[in-house]
Protein backbone atom coordinates (compact mmCIF):
# COMPACT_ATOMS: atom_id res chain seq x y z
CA UNK A 1 0.00 0.00 0.00
CA UNK A 2 1.44 3.16 -0.60
CA UNK A 3 2.04 6.07 1.75
CA UNK A 4 -0.82 9.37 0.99
CA UNK A 5 2.57 11.81 0.42
CA UNK A 6 3.76 9.48 -2.29
CA UNK A 7 0.42 9.22 -3.86
CA UNK A 8 -0.26 12.59 -3.83
CA UNK A 9 3.37 13.10 -5.13
CA UNK A 10 2.64 11.23 -8.17
CA UNK A 11 -0.34 12.47 -8.86
CA UNK A 12 1.14 16.58 -8.44
CA UNK A 13 3.80 14.79 -11.18
CA UNK A 14 1.23 13.29 -13.43
CA UNK A 15 -1.05 16.27 -13.48
CA UNK A 16 1.32 19.51 -13.76
CA UNK A 17 3.14 17.38 -16.60
CA UNK A 18 -0.24 17.17 -18.69
CA UNK A 19 -0.73 21.10 -17.35
CA UNK A 20 2.50 22.59 -18.41
CA UNK A 21 2.27 20.36 -22.02
CA UNK A 22 -0.65 21.94 -23.13
CA UNK A 23 -2.69 19.06 -22.75
CA UNK A 24 -5.98 20.13 -22.14
CA UNK A 25 -8.05 16.39 -22.25
CA UNK A 26 -5.24 14.82 -19.66
CA UNK A 27 -5.79 17.96 -17.34
CA UNK A 28 -9.41 17.72 -17.57
CA UNK A 29 -8.95 13.84 -16.49
CA UNK A 30 -7.64 14.77 -13.19
CA UNK A 31 -10.82 17.26 -12.22
CA UNK A 32 -13.79 15.54 -10.48
CA UNK A 33 -17.13 17.45 -10.98
CA UNK A 34 -18.03 19.36 -8.98
CA UNK A 35 -14.96 20.70 -8.04
CA UNK A 36 -14.23 23.65 -6.12
CA UNK A 37 -11.32 26.05 -6.95
CA UNK A 38 -10.62 29.04 -3.88
CA UNK A 39 -7.74 31.59 -3.72
CA UNK A 40 -6.86 34.83 -2.46
CA UNK A 41 -9.38 36.47 -3.96
CA UNK A 42 -12.32 34.35 -3.65
CA UNK A 43 -13.99 30.95 -4.61
CA UNK A 44 -15.58 29.30 -7.46
CA UNK A 45 -17.23 25.75 -8.24
CA UNK A 46 -16.81 24.21 -11.81
CA UNK A 47 -20.22 22.24 -11.85
CA UNK A 48 -19.89 21.24 -15.48
CA UNK A 49 -17.30 19.57 -17.61
CA UNK A 50 -17.72 23.12 -20.19
CA UNK A 51 -16.81 25.00 -17.10
CA UNK A 52 -14.17 22.73 -16.11
CA UNK A 53 -12.84 22.69 -19.27
CA UNK A 54 -12.90 26.57 -19.77
CA UNK A 55 -10.82 26.96 -16.55
CA UNK A 56 -8.29 24.39 -17.18
CA UNK A 57 -7.80 25.83 -21.04
CA UNK A 58 -7.32 29.31 -19.48
CA UNK A 59 -5.14 28.25 -16.74
CA UNK A 60 -2.78 26.63 -19.85
CA UNK A 61 -3.02 29.36 -21.76
CA UNK A 62 -2.07 31.26 -18.91
CA UNK A 63 1.53 29.43 -18.40
CA UNK A 64 1.80 29.65 -22.03
CA UNK A 65 1.58 33.51 -21.56
CA UNK A 66 4.01 33.40 -19.47
CA UNK A 67 6.59 30.73 -21.54
CA UNK A 68 6.22 28.95 -18.36
CA UNK A 69 7.97 25.31 -19.18
CA UNK A 70 7.62 23.78 -15.96
CA UNK A 71 5.87 23.70 -12.92
CA UNK A 72 7.63 22.27 -9.49
CA UNK A 73 5.46 21.13 -7.17
CA UNK A 74 6.44 19.31 -4.07
CA UNK A 75 4.01 17.64 -1.41
CA UNK A 76 4.63 18.76 1.99
CA UNK A 77 1.66 16.95 4.10
CA UNK A 78 -0.85 14.42 2.51
CA UNK A 79 -3.00 11.82 5.01
CA UNK A 80 -5.43 9.43 3.70
CA UNK A 81 -8.98 10.58 5.39
CA UNK A 82 -10.60 6.89 4.19
CA UNK A 83 -10.00 5.13 1.56
CA UNK A 84 -10.89 7.24 -1.15
CA UNK A 85 -10.08 10.84 0.19
CA UNK A 86 -6.55 12.09 0.69
CA UNK A 87 -6.49 15.75 2.17
CA UNK A 88 -2.94 17.09 1.40
CA UNK A 89 -0.74 20.16 1.31
CA UNK A 90 2.17 21.42 -1.30
CA UNK A 91 4.07 23.93 -2.47
CA UNK A 92 4.54 25.22 -6.27
CA UNK A 93 7.15 26.41 -7.99
CA UNK A 94 7.80 27.91 -11.86
CA UNK A 95 10.48 27.33 -13.85
CA UNK A 96 11.34 29.22 -17.78
CA UNK A 97 13.41 28.22 -20.43
CA UNK A 98 15.70 26.32 -17.15
CA UNK A 99 15.25 28.94 -15.12
CA UNK A 100 14.12 28.87 -11.68
CA UNK A 101 11.11 31.93 -11.35
CA UNK A 102 12.89 34.08 -8.30
CA UNK A 103 8.81 34.47 -7.34
CA UNK A 104 8.23 32.77 -3.58
CA UNK A 105 6.79 29.08 -4.06
CA UNK A 106 2.89 29.00 -3.18
CA UNK A 107 1.03 26.46 -0.73
CA UNK A 108 -1.92 25.01 -1.95
CA UNK A 109 -4.22 22.91 0.03
CA UNK A 110 -5.78 20.18 -2.32
CA UNK A 111 -8.49 17.22 -1.58
CA UNK A 112 -7.64 14.38 -3.74
CA UNK A 113 -10.96 12.03 -4.45
CA UNK A 114 -10.83 8.61 -5.89
CA UNK A 115 -12.95 7.91 -8.84
CA UNK A 116 -13.73 5.40 -10.81
CA UNK A 117 -9.83 3.90 -10.18
CA UNK A 118 -8.10 7.47 -10.38
CA UNK A 119 -7.41 10.63 -8.36
CA UNK A 120 -9.18 13.78 -9.08
CA UNK A 121 -8.69 17.13 -7.88
CA UNK A 122 -12.55 17.86 -5.53
CA UNK A 123 -11.29 20.87 -3.54
CA UNK A 124 -8.05 22.93 -4.46
CA UNK A 125 -7.27 26.37 -2.12
CA UNK A 126 -4.20 28.48 -3.27
CA UNK A 127 -2.53 30.58 -1.27
CA UNK A 128 -0.83 32.53 -4.57
CA UNK A 129 -1.56 36.02 -4.94
CA UNK A 130 -1.22 38.70 -7.49
CA UNK A 131 -0.57 38.02 -11.15
CA UNK A 132 0.74 34.13 -10.65
CA UNK A 133 -0.82 32.01 -13.19
CA UNK A 134 -3.19 30.05 -10.93
CA UNK A 135 -4.48 32.97 -8.88
CA UNK A 136 -4.75 34.86 -12.62
CA UNK A 137 -7.18 32.11 -14.02
CA UNK A 138 -9.30 32.09 -10.89
CA UNK A 139 -9.87 35.55 -10.91
CA UNK A 140 -11.66 34.93 -14.59
CA UNK A 141 -14.05 32.99 -12.96
CA UNK A 142 -14.75 34.23 -9.02
CA UNK A 143 -17.77 35.91 -9.21
CA UNK A 144 -16.63 38.58 -6.32
CA UNK A 145 -13.21 39.15 -8.33
CA UNK A 146 -14.06 42.18 -9.97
Amino acid sequence: MYDARSVTQDFLDRQGEATISGDLEGTLAFCDLPCTLESLEGRTVARTEAEMRAICQAFIDSLRSRQLTHMMRRALEADFKDGQTIWATYETRYIRAGKLLTDDPYVSFIILKRVAERWKISMLQLTASGDSPANATLRQWTPDAD
